[in-house]
């Protein structure tokens, strides 16, 4: 009878055992399936588990950690209120103390946060997608190929993408929304440069960061830029370095401001080279980016050993395996989210982040140095934003956030999309056993939901509406906002688009970090390049006296000095393109129609404007 007993036992284990192996490594049924292991998905991935969801995760490619361990994108963007106080929350945030405290700063240190994220949860790399089968708009099962050619199906009740190119989105047809291309009036697809991350070892940082703050205020603006940075972990902008380098190829890369991260034994990381035309669901442009970029790291390593004390010893430390993708499509959610939403501070009742950051539009084939919209508070980010449109079981996650191209550049970064990620996973887990779909949520759930957020996890959800920075604008300006045609930085309006072309003598001057801008009505231009081509060199800036010092090209010996008014944007400082051009006895004309400014001399004054 014992033995009757022990044998039935035996054959219900290895039943339930087989059926767990169906359900994990050959497809069978899960509760959440998702794809892709960018770090935003894996916080959904984690708290769905710990709860008790069945999780499997399908890896593309044949690495993980997307834009964190393939494109060594270790630089981590913080995100701040107007108070400077930090908003970010979640599991994310201890990533960032240990970030800071030193403990975190290395590929392996990263490579060990991520796998502690993932463990115990099924994971199958290599997963090519085949197919999905859906049934009334709904996700029923997904069909992907082994790296051992076996076909497997799995069924879920919910599938997500967490991927850098849309892998699940675009396997289901989905039509993307108008990118970059409408903001840019280009013919082509267009995104947001690609980066890739430059290794470097060598360098003194103590060295570094020392003289950095020995100089003098006028001296170190001048030499590193008027918002440059530098503390014993990081460092950013350097615009006056940057513009000084040309690159090898530049109708492909381009070198903006340096975000440097202090990795410690004289290892260094730089998020800056950026490479154009990069679409992550095609292989051969990132091909043929990375090898563009690597080109160029030779000669961007002679240049920072010249212009940047600290690095004069430093040399290359070997190649990312990807590139950070910045930006793919854009898809139809139930909610998109603009750039009006995010400056207005708004916050949505299902609130599954809150968010912050620049609206920052990174370079791209039209505008190789991009420009940043403006500086939001605070803003909350829907549950809507998540859920692809057109099916009632698909969760999108971080790059493929539901927003315009314009706020895109701000919803994008990681805090917000990890923390909206892992407020998803813990709402699966809370709706498990009922027949109430992440779309049928409704204001009192979710309001219950965002209480126990608080209570349980120490998670805010509904902090408040952020400050407005769209107070007073017009319904036409608005537009003009979200459209990407205005900038609202401090107490500014810069009209941005179209850009200014300025000649001088009639020759072109070549603006090679910040193209001219409109603000108040009145044109302004990089110092640098502007002065440059009327013979000056030394250029210094005291921006407490609002003066500027200078040297004649002619005349070497004398040092000039002359009063002019000043304007920081995006960690540059322009200066009034018709005052400064009168102060050295040339005059303008303004054509209108093509957004033209020629400045030239009586003895070239022009008879029409260039075409």
């Amino acid at each position: 009878m014992k033995k009757t007993i022990w044998i039935g036992t035996l054959v219900v284990l290895v039943a339930a055992l087989s059926y767990l192996g169906y359900r994990y490594k050959t497809g069978g049924k899960a509760d959440l399936v998702i794809i892709g292991t960018e770090l935003e998905g894996m916080y959904m991935a984690k708290r769905a588990h710990e709860l008790g969801l069945r999780v499997t995760i399908l890896e593309p490619t044949a690495g993980v950690g997307g834009q964190l361990l393939q494109g060594e994108m270790l630089y981590l963007d913080e995100t701040f209120d107007d108070k400077g106080n930090s908003i970010v929350q979640g599991s994310i945030k201890q990533l960032f103390q240990d970030y800071y405290a030193g403990n975190i700063r290395k590929k392996a240190d990263f490579e060990t946060y991520f796998n502690g994220l993932i463990r115990g949860i099924p994971l199958t790399k290599d997963a090519m997608l085949r197919e999905v089968r859906t049934e009334n708009g709904t996700v029923k099962a997904l069909k992907y190929v082994t790296s051992g050619g076996r076909e497997k199906t799995v069924e879920a009740d919910y599938f997500v993408d967490n991927t850098d190119n849309g892998a699940l989105v675009d396997l289901l047809g989905t039509q993307r929304l108008p990118g970059l291309e409408a903001l840019y009036q280009s013919p082509q697809k267009e995104y947001m440069s690609a980066t890739y991350m430059m290794k470097f070892k060598g360098v003194d940082w103590e060295k570094f960061y020392s003289q950095f703050w020995k100089m003098n205020k006028a001296e170190r603006m001048t030499m590193y830029g008027p918002e440059t940075y530098v503390d014993a972990n990081i460092a950013y902008g350097f615009p006056p370095i940057v513009a000084r380098y040309e690159p090898k190829n530049p109708d492909k890369v381009n070198l903006r401001g340096l975000n440097i991260l202090n990795q410690k034994d004289g290892d260094i990381i730089i998020n800056a080279l950026q490479v154009y035309d990069v679409d992550p669901s095609d292989p051969q442009t990132v091909k043929r980016a990375m090898d563009y970029a690597k080109e160029e790291m030779p000669r961007i390593r002679d240049h920072l050993k010249q212009y940047i004390t600290g690095f004069q010893n430093i040399e290359l430390n070997g190649e990312p395996g990807y590139l950070y993708i910045r930006e793919y499509n854009h898809y139809p959610t139930e909610y998109t989210l603009e750039a009006s939403d995010l400056l207005s501070g708004e916050m949505y009742w299902d609130n599954v982040s809150v968010g912050g950051y620049f609206i920052d539009i990174q370079g791209s084939r039209s505008n190789r140095e991009g420009f940043a919209i403006g500086r939001p508070d605070k803003y909350g980010i829907p549950l809507r934003s998540y859920l692809l449109k057109e099916a009632d079981n698909v969760i999108l996650t971080g790059k493929l956030v539901g927003a315009t191209p314009v706020a895109y550049g701000s919803a994008r970064i990681q805090p917000n999309g990890a923390l909206a990620a892992e407020s998803i996973g813990i709402l699966l887990a809370r709706l498990e056993g009922t027949d109430i779909g992440l779309k049928a949520v409704t204001q009192n759930l979710m309001a219950s939901f965002q209480q126990e957020m608080k209570d349980t996890y120490g998670i805010e959800l509904q902090p408040g509406r952020g400050n407005s920075k769209i107070t007073g604008l017009s319904e036409s300006d608005i537009a003009e906002l979200n459209k990407g045609h205005i900038t609202l930085l401090g107490n500014n309006q810069a009209r941005t688009l179209p850009f200014i072309t300025v000649y001088f003598n009639n020759n072109e001057i070549k603006f090679t970090a910040h193209k001219p801008v409109i603000v108040d009505g009145k044109t302004w231009t990089p110092v640098e390049e502007l002065m440059h081509a009327f013979g000056a060199r030394q250029i210094r800036i005291d921006l407490d006296k609002n003066e500027i010092q200078y040297k004649l090209a002619t005349d070497p010996e004398r040092l000039r000095t002359i009063a002019a008014p000043i304007h920081i944007l995006n960690n540059r400082i322009l200066v009034n393109l018709r005052e400064i051009s009168d102060l050295f006895g040339y005059k303008t004309y303004w054509d209108n129609l093509n957004r033209i400014i020629t400045i030239y001399s009586d003895e070239l004054a022009p008879l029409a404007p260039p075409a």
